[in-house]
């Protein structure tokens, strides 16, 4: 995917909104309205439907399309991306300026993320966060993954190690299982969409078959050059030596810039 390139001074859209012709209400939450809008300067005061989906309005003896429709269809289009994203409920619609870098690695890590947002897809790898339980690694690579989709409208899968990824995969052993048989599905769906988020990674490593299909995602994630952000509580370079004889590392370090985030519990402030 090439990133779509607006030049300000021929954009319909304004500096209100970034050029984007959407806003985010950050108290969206508090007043129980949406979380993405059209943007009140460049849109909404050119819009003539009312809001009322497909976004047409009659006029003259003929139905037009609203000045507001091409916003408001790339909105209903996000919304429906991030349903299928998988993130969790408390780290849903939150964004980079959310995220407070309470200490010095957490500020390098909150850099490395802004410059992931803002350059997408023109980045060269993907992200590895870990440190100690509570120190932000899960909300920021949720607010990466949620950033990517607002503003690229890009497929993203945010996933756990344990509960997502290989709960599923037994299912699919399982006769009767919604997800029987369906196995290659998910691991291609997941080597192949464009931006994948893969939490708690490496604390599932009791088997040959957990270990090698930690791998194959990983590897065919490498071959494919999709945008991976891995978190974890440990030191990768200690606990990943051995899987798979290294190679899971070896492919890490190839795919991912590994930062430490390492510090107070960062859930004391959510």
């Amino acid at each position: 995917m090439k990133k779509k390139q607006t030049k300000r001074g021929t954009s319909k859209y304004c500096s209100y909104c970034e050029y984007r012709g959407i806003i985010i209400d950050p108290h969206y939450r508090e007043t129980g309205g949406e979380p993405l809008s059209p943007c009140p300067r460049c849109i909404l005061s050119k819009c003539t439907c009312n809001g009322v989906a497909p976004y047409f309005y009659f006029e003259d003896g003929e139905i037009r399309e609203c000045y507001c429709r091409e916003t408001r269809t790339n909105i209903d289009r996000i919304k429906a991306i991030y349903a299928r994203s998988g993130i969790d409920k408390k780290f849903q619609w939150r964004f980079i300026n959310e995220f407070e870098s309470i200490h010095r690695l957490a500020e390098r890590a909150r850099t490395a993320a802004y410059d992931v947002i803002m350059n997408f897809p023109d980045v060269r790898k993907g992200l590895y966060f870990w440190g100690n339980p509570g120190t932000g690694k899960t909300l920021l690579s949720a607010i990466i993954l949620t950033e990517l989709i607002t503003r690229y409208a890009v497929e993203g899968r945010f996933i756990k190690i344990s509960r997502t990824f290989f709960n599923r995969l037994r299912g699919t052993f399982v006769e009767g299982s919604p997800s029987y048989g369906k196995a290659e599905q998910i691991e291609n769906e997941l080597a192949e969409v464009d931006v994948l988020v893969i939490d708690d990674f490496g604390i599932q490593r009791d088997s040959a078959w957990e270990q090698e299909t930690l791998y194959n995602l990983i590897d065919a994630r490498y071959e494919n050059e999709k945008f991976t952000i891995l978190t974890s509580n440990n030191n990768p370079f200690k606990t990943l030596k051995d899987i798979s004889n290294g190679r899971v590392l070896s492919r890490i370090r190839e795919m991912c810039t590994i930062m430490e985030i390492t510090g107070p519990d960062y859930r004391e402030k959510l």
